[in-house]
């Protein structure tokens, strides 16, 4: 059938019934957030905290511990692709959430692997005109990566760095996630992509509210979405300070 398939023909599969017991579970890694083979997304305001729930989440992952309450695997491998900050600043957060939950240095046991955009290039796709080109080679090359490192969950942030292509098309949108997709039934990881909201102008943050084409949420298994919490909520948490975000 793959032949054929590549040879721009379609083949209708028969559906054979079978016994429910015998389908495996859904294989949730983070809450019901990250799922193997799936693509996730985060969507957020910027200056809420995306990045570094990212890295906590991770070390959650890596270490096997419930520090946010929504760890139910591990210890896992975990791939942290950060493509804005410099390296300097990814050590600071990482440094600073490892001395808050108290993780030492053989917790992570060389599960945790950390790059950035400023040192690798992570571009997926580019636009020659109104053509998407996908780089074929960068996907081999994820997906030896992947393999070779036996990594459990992709972390990429931020999803509109990772692509040079219309982000208000949901056709372009839609080939590029579907890139990340295969890659991820591929290499039987969750992908999660880190993404933005548009401008608000003061409304609340939901989904709907991504920046560019909502090919990127339809599209994703899980979309979860962080809100800047009012003064007077943070105030009622017991959260000193006014203009924090969490």
């Amino acid at each position: 059938m793959n032949a054929e398939m590549e040879a721009g023909r379609l083949v209708a599969t028969p559906f054979v019934p079978c016994d429910p017991a015998g389908i495996p579970p859904r294989a949730w890694l983070y809450g019901r957030h990250l799922i193997r083979r799936n693509v996730s997304v985060t969507v957020a305001p910027g200056g809420v905290g995306k990045s570094s729930l990212t890295i906590i989440q991770a070390l959650e992952l890596v270490t096997g511990r419930q520090f946010l309450g929504d760890c139910n695997a591990g210890p896992l491998r975990v791939w942290l692709f950060n493509l804005e900050d410099e390296r300097s600043e990814l050590d600071r957060r990482i440094a600073a959430a490892m001395k808050h939950y108290a993780i030492e240095p053989q917790d992570i046991g060389g599960r945790l692997f950390v790059d950035t955009g400023r040192e690798q290039q992570l571009i997926l796709a580019n636009q020659i005109r109104d053509e998407v080109q996908i780089d074929k080679r960068l996907i081999e090359n994820l997906k030896l990566q992947l393999t070779i490192n036996e990594i459990d969950v992709l972390i990429v942030d931020p999803f509109v760095s990772s692509h040079r292509v219309n982000e208000m098309d949901n056709g372009k949108i839609d080939y590029v996630t579907k890139e990340w997709m295969r890659l991820a039934e591929h290499c039987g990881c969750a992908v999660e992509l880190v993404h933005h909201t548009r401008k608000l102008n003061g409304a609340e943050a939901t989904s709907d509210a991504s920046r560019g084409a909502s090919s990127l949420i339809n599209a994703a298994r899980s979309a979860r979405v962080l809100q800047r919490l009012p003064d007077d909520e943070l105030r009622e948490a017991g959260v000193a300070g006014d203009g924090c975000t969490y």
